[in-house]
């Protein structure tokens, strides 16, 4: 069967970049120059662009053209441990390790509020959707780059006229005020999935059209019920997820 004149076209521009011959940056021709060159129209054209810039090949940046995307090396985010923390890690799961960067993540001070729980946080918390939480959220960026959107979500009744409820951090981090709240961590489970992002998102991370996002739905448990659920969101092309069980050996991500 024949190709798609707009496929034909795409994979010649991606020949070029794997080539080298259109570089990191580089502006593609216009889409008259690509008419004229390809003796195609110019709609046919722009479903060429469209395709690459779906694969992350290309950025198109408003008034100004198409240009081929910056590579993106991926940052590594460990999710979990299996055993007890070593030393010079951080004892909160509720920020993932980074590795494989010399650069220092970055987060924004938490922002706390309280709002009506969604069907999917309800779900997961185990209460009736529309009751109130209190969300803490906070961004991560790695060397001025966006990787990371995290929100935690606790029962009202667990952290009304707590710290939670507060702005900024908490000394000894979330789960040891709950455990002194008499809510212990014993467990979580997590749910790890891909989808589209929503505009916040998107704007956030800075994301073209057709790139996805990984969420990590992290749900905590104490001995009767859940008792948090943190929501990770990662830029889908820049991170990697990483889960560690047993003794793993001293060695560079």
């Amino acid at each position: 069967m024949a190709q798609a004149k707009y496929q034909e076209i795409a994979d010649r521009l991606r020949d070029q970049i794997d080539s080298g011959a259109l570089q990191p940056g580089d502006r593609l021709p216009s889409e008259p120059d690509l008419v004229k060159l390809h003796d195609a129209s110019r709609n046919t054209v722009r479903l060429a662009i469209a395709l690459l810039t779906n694969q992350g090949l290309v950025v198109t940046r408003q008034g100004l053209g198409s240009f081929v995307s910056e590579p993106a090396e991926p940052f590594t985010a460990l999710l979990s441990r299996v055993q007890s923390q070593p030393a010079g890690q951080s004892p909160s799961t509720l920020l993932p390790q980074v590795g494989n960067l010399d650069l220092e993540p970055e987060t924004s001070r938490q922002v706390v509020e309280k709002s009506p729980a969604s069907a999917s946080v309800a779900q997961k918390l185990e209460i009736s959707t529309g009751d109130l939480v209190v969300i803490r959220r906070r961004h991560g960026s790695i060397g001025g780059v966006p990787w990371m959107m995290m929100a935690s979500y606790f029962p009202l009744d667990i952290a009304e006229g707590t710290q939670l409820e507060q702005a900024g951090d908490i000394a000894q981090g979330s789960i040891r005020l709950l455990a002194d709240l008499g809510h212990e961590q014993l467990g979580f489970i997590d749910e790890i999935g891909a989808r589209m992002p929503n505009a916040r998102e998107s704007a956030f991370f800075g994301l073209s059209t057709g790139a996805p996002v990984l969420v990590v739905n992290r749900t905590a448990y104490s001995k009767y019920r859940p008792i948090r659920l943190t929501r990770y969101t990662y830029r889908g092309d820049r991170v990697r997820l990483n889960h560690e069980v047993g003794s793993i050996p001293a060695r560079d991500s």
